[in-house]
């Protein structure tokens, strides 16, 4: 049977795991879509201001679907979850994703690239520089980079190339 419809669903758990939706359409670069209801996306600029459409921008999530935070964690919440200068509602919040997006002529979203070195693999979110000043620690370790390959499709796998840190014996 014939595929009918694809669809591309997209939101971080913060906000309650979909916050847009857009039909996958031959010859058009699948994007991350148009807010679903009760949601707003704003996206701003480092300072944070908000950027024009076709601009780069880091995409923050508003609406019902937002969580209040993460739990026992009130430093990584003030530095996630920030007020909304826009929203009608006095205390509302947005959900800073780390997620680079710019807003289309026709008001889909569409995904750039991250922020920050935060990979998914396999669903689980992985920061590449924590795995980095880990694997830095060892002694043998001078310097060291860590990336997802993928040698075959659909298995992917965290790889750290590393710079060997060479002693020189007494001469």
């Amino acid at each position: 049977p014939r595929c009918r419809s694809l669809w591309n669903m997209y939101g971080p758990t913060e906000t309650t795991i979909w916050s847009s939706v857009a039909r996958v359409e031959e010859g058009r670069p699948v994007v991350i879509g148009f807010p679903i209801a009760n949601t707003t996306f704003r996206v701003f600029d480092r300072f944070p201001e908000l950027v024009p459409d076709g601009q780069p921008g880091e995409l923050y999530i508003g609406g019902d679907g937002v969580a209040d935070g993460y739990l026992n964690r009130p430093d990584l919440t003030r530095e996630r979850f920030v007020s909304d200068p826009f929203a009608a509602m006095p205390g509302a919040k947005l959900y800073r994703t780390g997620d680079v997006v710019r807003r289309l002529s026709d008001g889909a979203f569409e995904f750039l690239h991250r922020v920050d070195q935060q990979v998914k693999i396999r669903g689980f979110r992985i920061e590449l520089g924590e795995i980095e000043s880990v694997v830095q620690q060892h002694p043998a370790v001078a310097q060291c980079v860590v990336t997802v390959r993928e040698d075959k499709p659909g298995n992917q796998q965290l790889v750290a190339y590393t710079v060997p840190r060479h002693s020189h014996p007494d001469r």
